[in-house]
């Protein structure tokens, strides 16, 4: 079978910045090793004295049970929490000296991630990667597939392929995947329609076919499918879903509550990761600092606080930001793959409370209002290099979301789990996370 090469045009030509990253990605992480770089490893380093000792004290071998060769063994990090191979330029020690070769798949490949979907090789970007956050952050379109070569690759054989798709014909899950995400893509980058009714025609999509289209299924509905895929891009009913959203004025805080308590989790059990700070300034903003903890503050005094903020977005600046998210929103579905959840409503579920959770952060940023207020007074020059600081505090928000919430998938089970214990997984509960 030929093979088709995809990836997003904004990622094609994706470069390290090495060190002029501005926050170096070699830190924070259990990096795997496999069973055949562990060895490679073991051979370059033991022939220095220092790196015979680096690889004594950081590189241990996995003593729980495994899932394969890919977790064979660990580099453990620093007291300091950096990998303890960068050197005083903040770049791999091992690399310069030894090459691509002997590093582990994570250290070559990250932030790439590859997986097979039937004929296609898809290659997409972790947006813990600040590199990765503005490309597709302030990419002229929300998702283009264009080709890619493996000559890009840092190994053009013998690469990673982190997930894929079954070939079982009759999981009918699997069979029906390309032509669903296709469709949940589509909606998603339909930007002249608001974000708010995108998620929520998405929501009311994946909530709709879940009931017949899920893991398991005993049929492949692929009619019943694309019925449903084509009535979802209906202008008349995206109108309708609009008209709807416009006409419910009522204030719900169960969004609120839900991020507050993830949010407290992430402080307490986290307190020094950038994104716990973030979290603690986005909380002392919305006068959290007046009270003991967090759970002290009446949640509808924060949450008219918080709409209060949304308020002050122009029109045109909330053009802008929605472009943000709708570009986190069509990474996610394209890197990600609903196929590892039970249904697509169960994944869009999360994946709107995490949506919640980025726009809650970003719109209780102390430096917005005063950069919203700025940008209303400036002149074109002005306005630009304001539009620019927006960019960035953009992107430092969306690689530390996905750094802390992203790509860890202990706490991501923590929170499934809580949301499962508390019925969530429902519709009912999917408007207040829409309009948040």
């Amino acid at each position: 079978m030929s093979l088709n090469y995809k990836t997003p045009d904004y990622f094609r030509d994706f470069k390290c910045l090495g060190s002029d990253c501005p926050d170096t990605c070699c830190q924070r992480w259990e990096v795997k090793l496999d069973r055949s770089h562990y060895h490679l490893l073991q051979e370059k380093m033991t022939q220095d004295e220092h790196e015979e000792k680096l690889f004594r004290d950081y590189i241990y071998v996995n003593e729980q049970p495994v899932t394969g060769d890919h977790d064979y063994a660990f580099i453990r990090m620093t007291n300091e929490g950096k990998c303890p191979m960068l050197g005083k330029n903040e770049l791999c020690s091992l690399h310069d000296r030894h090459g691509i070769e002997p590093l582990g798949d994570v250290c070559a490949f990250y932030p790439r991630v590859i997986s097979r979907c039937g004929s296609d090789m898809e290659l997409s970007g972790a947006l813990s990667c600040p590199e990765v956050a503005r490309l597709c952050l302030l990419s002229e379109q929300p998702i283009k597939l264009t080709r890619f070569s493996t000559s890009q690759l840092p190994r053009s054989r013998n690469y990673p392929i982190q997930r894929e798709l079954p070939q079982n014909p009759f999981d009918y899950y699997a069979e029906n995947f390309r032509q669903v995400r296709g469709g949940l893509l589509e909606l998603a980058a339909l930007e002249d329609v608001s974000l708010n009714v995108r998620l929520y025609a998405l929501a009311k999509l994946a909530h709709q076919i879940s009931t017949y289209y899920h893991r398991d299924c005993a049929s492949s509905n692929s009619d019943r499918l694309e019925r449903d895929l084509r009535q979802s891009m209906d202008r008349e009913n995206l109108k309708n879903i609009q008209n709807y959203l416009e006409q419910d004025d009522s204030s719900n805080p169960l969004a609120l509550l839900v991020i507050r308590a993830i949010l407290e989790i992430k402080i307490t059990q986290f307190p020094d990761e950038k994104l716990s700070q973030i979290a603690q300034h986005a909380f002392k903003n919305l006068g959290v600092d007046s009270v003991n903890s967090i759970s002290d503050i009446p949640v509808e005094d924060m949450q008219r606080v918080y709409d209060s903020r949304r308020r002050l977005v122009s029109p045109a600046m909330n053009k802008k930001i929605e472009r943000y998210f709708s570009r986190y929103l069509c990474n996610c579905l394209f890197r990600e793959w609903y196929f590892t959840m039970p249904d697509p409503f169960t994944y869009m579920q999360m994946l709107l409370i995490r949506m919640a959770m980025l726009r809650f952060l970003f719109y209780s940023e102390a430096r917005l209002e005063l950069l919203l207020e700025e940008h209303e007074h400036a002149d074109g020059e002005g306005q630009r290099r304001l539009e620019a600081e927006l960019d960035s505090l953009a992107i430092s928000l969306v690689y530390n979301f996905a750094r802390a919430v992203d790509q860890n998938l202990s706490f991501l089970q923590l929170v499934y789990t809580a949301i499962s214990e508390q019925d969530m997984f429902n519709f009912d509960y999917s408007l207040a996370f829409v309009k948040f």
